[in-house]
């Protein structure tokens, strides 16, 4: 990649750095380090098949449920994918304007200027964030697995054989991540597709076969509850929406591997958010077709009862068919994305190192791969990611809300940097956003059972300030040895 002046005059190596910059810019990145091996269709499929795991699935009648009529139903998914795209165009603006692998540990790095910041998250992602969010999506994977092998051959899998489902699937990806970038790309490109028809077709056969269903006649009636929702109930409803769209982050973890990145990046960022938010919409608006509300919204499973009215019981197969293929998808997009964070920390000598490491000819982060890989398999076969995934609620979306702000700060401490992209309706952009995470972060704190989870999740990140106390120390020492 040819680099303009203004990028070239910032390029330095380890000895002459600023403390707050890394040695692993885009120009060590393009010349053989990791490969610039992603491209727009890509960057897109990740954003995407990042967002669209198990939740659209299931989500929609619990904030149907929450929300109290299909109009307010679908103004919730909007607004959310509103807020998404608002927290997008930020991302969007950061990596553009820092093409480095590590996602949200180099945007926090370089904004606050302040390493222990970035190695915070960089911690709880590896230990905690990343690791038993795989284990839950393998879980689904493995559950809807099994769904699919009873009703093929009479065959039912047990806890154990769950597990080993989800470890093995875990592994077979990771291996795949190792094998390189493009593989990976492609297979991305070609899951997210797939998971795309699947809601497509689903929004398809409600529009041809929903028409004649009695849903439609009891949509005014409902209707006429939305003016009487309480804010909390819509606040209780974006949040559970919220979740269907984690995800838009992602694009920015391998800004280092995409190609002309700060192009590509902003745009596969918007247009997969939009793609997703008004593939949603299209989603509900299906599923009120063909149920009544009512029990649209009393659903425990509410894709499969849709499906099973419009194509019977072969319907509802198919619907397990098409979560599990969106779960394993959305996995795949975490070991993709989940090793990189990880890999820009060790680049930095604050952990790890063979972390760093990168096959030669492959040159992917094989190490960093397999390590998350493992740690995800321990969680999946210890059987308790369920109860400790709730732990990683505050960090994660408190780590969102600095990344948020340190768009702000940027703007403010390097605003003549270059910027390729800059987030559209700044700075309503980023406070749009961070004021609904902030609201989500509120509420944590004020219920009484997510309290003591968030402190002990809080805890957990904590446990990494004696390993930083030991790594910053080492490398003040190296700094103090003269060269020879």
């Amino acid at each position: 990649m040819a680099m303009t002046p203004e990028n070239n005059q910032q390029q330095t190596d380890g000895r002459t750095a600023p403390e707050h910059l890394s040695v692993h810019d885009e120009a060590a990145t393009s010349e053989g380090v990791l490969e610039r091996g992603l491209g727009g269709a890509a960057a897109t499929a990740i954003i995407m098949g990042g967002m669209i795991g198990s939740g659209i699935f299931r989500a929609p009648s619990i904030v149907a449920d929450h929300a109290g009529s299909p109009g307010m139903s679908l103004t919730v998914w909007a607004v959310c994918g509103l807020v998404a795209l608002c927290g997008g165009l930020c991302v969007a603006e950061l990596g553009a304007m820092m093409p480095k692998t590590g996602g949200l540990y180099v945007y926090l790095r370089e904004a606050f200027r302040s390493r222990f910041i970035a190695f915070s998250y960089g911690w709880a992602a590896f230990w905690l964030i990343w690791p038993v969010s795989m284990a839950a999506v393998a879980a689904v994977f493995a559950t809807y697995l099994a769904v699919i092998v009873e009703a093929a051959t009479g065959v039912t899998l047990g806890v154990a054989g769950q597990r080993t489902a989800a470890a093995t699937c875990i592994i077979g990806l990771a291996v795949v991540n190792c094998v390189g970038v493009r593989p990976s790309g492609h297979l991305t490109t070609i899951v997210t597709t797939l998971k795309v028809v699947a809601l497509l077709a689903i929004v398809t056969l409600a529009a041809v076969l929903g028409a004649d269903l009695p849903a439609l006649n009891t949509a005014g009636e409902a209707s006429a509850a939305a003016a009487y929702i309480q804010p909390a109930a819509f606040g209780a409803a974006m949040i559970t929406a919220l979740f269907a769209f984690e995800g838009w982050t992602y694009a920015g973890y391998v800004a280092g591997e995409i190609r002309a990145p700060q192009r590509t990046l902003p745009r596969s960022v918007i247009a997969g958010v939009l793609g997703v938010t008004a593939l949603y919409l299209a989603v509900n608006v299906a599923y009120m077709l063909v149920l009544p509300f009512e029990q649209f919204r009393s659903s425990d499973r509410v894709a499969a009862d849709v499906m099973n009215v419009l194509a019977g019981p072969a319907g509802g197969l198919a619907v397990s068919a098409a979560v599990m293929i969106s779960t394993f998808g959305a996995l795949h997009v975490l070991l993709l994305v989940a090793p990189r964070s990880a890999y820009a920390l060790a680049q930095d000598k604050l952990f790890f190192e063979p972390l760093t490491r990168v096959h030669a000819r492959r040159r992917t982060p094989m190490h960093a791969i397999a390590a998350q890989a493992l740690l995800a398999c321990a969680f999946v076969l210890s059987g308790r990611y369920d109860e400790i995934i709730s732990l990683a609620a505050f960090p994660t979306y408190l780590y969102v809300l600095l990344t948020l702000i340190a768009v702000m700060v940027l703007r403010r401490t390097r605003p003549d940097a270059p910027r390729p992209y800059r987030a559209f309706g700044y700075p309503v952009t980023p406070l749009v956003c961070a004021t609904v995470v902030t609201g989500y972060l509120l509420t944590l704190l004020m219920e009484p059972t997510a309290l003591v989870r968030t402190l002990l999740g809080l805890a957990i990140v904590a446990t990494g300030v004696p390993f930083y106390l030991l790594r910053a120390s080492v490398r003040s020492g190296e700094r103090s040895i003269p060269e020879p």
